[in-house]
């Protein structure tokens, strides 16, 4: 007796449920592009997910945080239009491949506007660590996101969600949209360009790679030999396009690198074996190249920075800036100036990320642009400039001292309010002029009036 189609699909679903012989059976591998296609669509939950990672990368940034960063790119929903991306690709899929376009488009437009609009509001706008992080991508971005688009390929046809998670942190997808919006508001293009290209590196990686694990997963079987080798020879050319800026990017990482080598090498054979490099820095990102060394010695050497600069400037150009410190060696002066030059950068460190929360909350009490609020961080100064209007808000408040508030979070933080001098009244009508005798003039007599 056969059994009736209806019960066979609630068998088939009591085995295996709707991804069972996901790859193998035709029945797996269409309830798969059905899930793929569902993540994929268009929803305020979507949107409301990209706003909300999207803030939180941003903040994240800003803060120099890595575990909010983190928690950023596992909230961001992008990955799911990225993968109904490539497996559109590895069916041919017009359908599908239009909505996760779509998605995938106005998801990275929108997380965009939303940092654009953070930094724009913001009162702290520095670049941190993190933020340059993700300007500059390479050669090594690209092999992180092919490896990371297979390995998201076969959790999602495996069922795998824990590699899912790991994938989401590994390729960043949310952080650089960020950056773009920081950058574009800033006006720091070049960083801009660079984040942006970095997020098409992990995006296209990503999907070409979910092509690639589907079609050795049988999806895409019917396509004809013509397809297949457009396919190929597409993603190829995709991929080739996408390392020509990385690998110049991974060149001039690896030339920095190298002339660092070298001019270190340098100055340690300046020095001699009885000095030691204590502290060994290269600014690269400046206008103007620096080099800062600073050594340890048992006798002072004059002639030091002149020949270590001539050395960094045929290095890396004529503008150049080169200081080399130096400190003698076995005495506690010099361990007490090292000890003070860590202290003091420690406490710079400190004071300038105090003097960025003081100015923001003055401008916040004050309702004001933060740039009307001058900060002098060594001695802890810091002056609120009021316009006529800002002490108009100010009277309309209500508060008797907006910087009451800041004084008493900041103690050792002087605090002056700079008012508008209030223009001169002018006076209600002129004083009579007194009627004079007139003056007899010298050498003579005056004589009384009859």
């Amino acid at each position: 007796m056969s059994i009736p189609a209806g019960e066979q699909r609630l068998e088939a679903s009591r085995r295996g449920g709707a991804f069972a012989g996901v790859g193998k059976k035709g029945h797996g591998r269409a309830a798969t592009i059905a899930a793929i296609a569902r993540d994929a669509r268009l929803t305020r939950g979507y949107l409301l997910q990209i706003v909300l990672s999207t803030a939180i990368a941003h903040l994240g940034l800003l803060m120099d945080s890595a575990p909010v960063v983190i928690g950023a790119m596992l909230i961001s929903p992008l990955l799911a239009p990225i993968m109904g991306f490539g497996f559109a690709l590895a069916t041919f899929d017009g359908r599908l491949l239009r909505r996760s376009l779509q998605t995938l488009g106005i998801g990275t437009g929108a997380a965009i506007l939303v940092a654009l609009l953070l930094t724009v509001l913001s009162p702290i706008t520095d670049a941190t660590p993190a933020l340059l992080a993700r300007v500059r991508p390479s050669l090594l971005d690209l092999m992180v996101a092919i490896f990371g688009g297979v390995a998201g390929a076969y959790a999602l046809l495996r069922k795998f969600s824990a590699t899912l998670v790991g994938v989401a942190i590994a390729t960043a997808l949310i952080p650089p949209l960020a950056t773009v919006g920081w950058g574009l508001a800033l006006g720091r293009y070049e960083y801009a360009g660079g984040a942006l290209l970095l997020y098409i590196t992990n995006t296209a990686a990503i999907a070409f790679m979910a092509t690639v694990v589907a079609r050795f997963n049988g999806f895409g079987t019917g396509l004809s030999p013509r397809q297949t080798w457009i396919q190929s020879g597409g993603i190829l050319a995709a991929l080739a396009i996408l390392a020509i800026p990385l690998a110049f990017s991974l060149s001039a990482i690896v030339r920095e690198a190298r002339t660092t080598t070298v001019l270190r090498d340098s100055l340690e054979k300046m020095i001699g074996p009885a000095a030691t490099i204590d502290r060994f820095d290269v600014d690269y990102q400046s206008r103007r190249p620096g080099v800062t060394a600073v050594v340890i010695a048992p006798a002072f050497a004059p002639g030091l920075e002149k020949s270590f600069g001539k050395l960094a400037r045929d290095e890396l150009g004529n503008s150049t800036r080169v200081s080399v410190i130096q400190l003698r060696n076995g005495t506690a002066e010099a361990e007490s100036q090292r000890l003070a030059q860590a202290a003091a950068a420690r406490e710079n460190a400190l004071t300038a990320r105090e003097a960025q929360r003081v100015r923001a909350a003055l401008a916040v009490s004050f309702a004001i642009d933060p740039a009307e609020v001058l900060i002098d961080a060594e001695r802890r100064d810091a002056a609120v400039r009021l316009t006529p209007g800002d002490e108009d808000e100010e009277r309309d408040s209500g508060a008797a001292d907006p910087a009451a508030a800041v004084r008493a979070a900041y103690p050792d933080w002087s605090i002056e309010v700079v008012r508008p001098i209030p223009a001169p009244q002018p006076s209600a009508a002129p004083a009579p002029a007194r009627e004079t005798t007139p003056q007899a003039p010298a050498g003579t007599i005056a004589r009384p009036q009859q």
